[in-house]
């Protein structure tokens, strides 16, 4: 019954009637200083990596490195890694900060899940990651792609229901909520491939500050495309009732919603073409 199933359309299916907009290039080059500035901190690094089997001599791929979230940490423990994604500007603030803390094993790549991998220079690793990066129309080829580039393991993070979403701010501009597929199809899809992986969890549970009230704003309106004037007095409103002023200027947020994050993880696949 389960092979009847073809996990990858029921994908692209989800993503055709989720009610959010998947980035452009042009929309993370104008979002890499805030999001770099959001997320280098945050536990979400550490819960990652402590999920990872490293070695100092490992060799590894993080496929979506946005401004080097994971990288930066990652390769004072290993032996190179190589950062890929498709945003110029991510990749020039990751370049950035490497220069800035003198680290030298990363190799940036500018690319693309849908590229050609191998004609862009993306060989083989021991470990292969993809943080909360699987954004893809079709998800069955990019984990494929991923499984061809590990030597050891490859581990994902995905979405677990609404992820970073927050609904009641659609409900409050009066546009619906759909928030398309979650983990469960990537699971699904690796069982279709022969791969057996393992799920863990990450929950987070930590109340953000922000520096002002319109860093705050902005952590959630990308979540929205082109706000008409009516929505964007709405959004207005909804910050009015969630938004607190700090004692020392900071700002937070009322009732803040804990994103949960599955990380699948799994032995690739080897097939009689493999050379490793």
């Amino acid at each position: 019954m389960m092979d009847a199933i073809d996990w990858n359309r029921l994908w692209r299916q989800g993503r055709e009637r989720r009610t959010w907009q998947g980035k452009t290039r042009a929309d993370w080059n104008r979002r890499a200083a805030g999001f770099a500035r959001r997320n280098t901190a945050s536990p979400y690094v550490t819960e990652f990596i402590n999920r990872l089997n490293l070695r100092p001599e490992m060799t590894v791929l993080d496929m979506g490195s946005g401004p080097g979230t994971l990288s930066i940490p990652l390769a004072r423990r290993v032996r190179s890694l190589t950062a890929v994604d498709f945003s110029t500007e991510m990749l020039e603030r990751l370049g950035a900060r490497c220069q800035a803390e003198g680290i030298t094993n990363i190799e940036l790549i500018n690319g693309a899940w849908e590229d050609d991998w191998p004609s862009l220079g993306i060989g083989t690793y021991d470990l292969v990651i993809a943080s909360r990066s699987l954004a893809v129309d079709d998800l069955g080829a990019a984990l494929g792609k991923l499984n061809a580039s590990a030597r050891e393991q490859v581990v994902i993070s995905d979405r677990v229901g609404d992820g970073p979403f927050d609904p009641a701010l659609f409900q409050a501009v009066g546009r619906p909520f759909v928030p398309g597929p979650d983990y469960i199809y990537t699971v699904n899809i690796l069982y279709q491939m022969g791969i057996h992986a393992a799920v863990d969890f990450i929950d987070l549970p930590e109340t953000k500050t922000y520096e002002s009230r319109e860093a705050a704003m902005d952590s959630c309106l990308w979540m929205l495309d082109q706000l008409a004037a009516d929505e964007q007095a709405a959004a207005s409103r909804y910050f009015d009732r969630i938004l607190m002023e700090n004692q020392d200027g900071s700002w937070s947020m009322l009732g803040q919603r804990q994103p949960k994050w599955a990380v699948i993880s799994f032995t690739p696949k080897r097939t009689t073409h493999d050379e490793r």
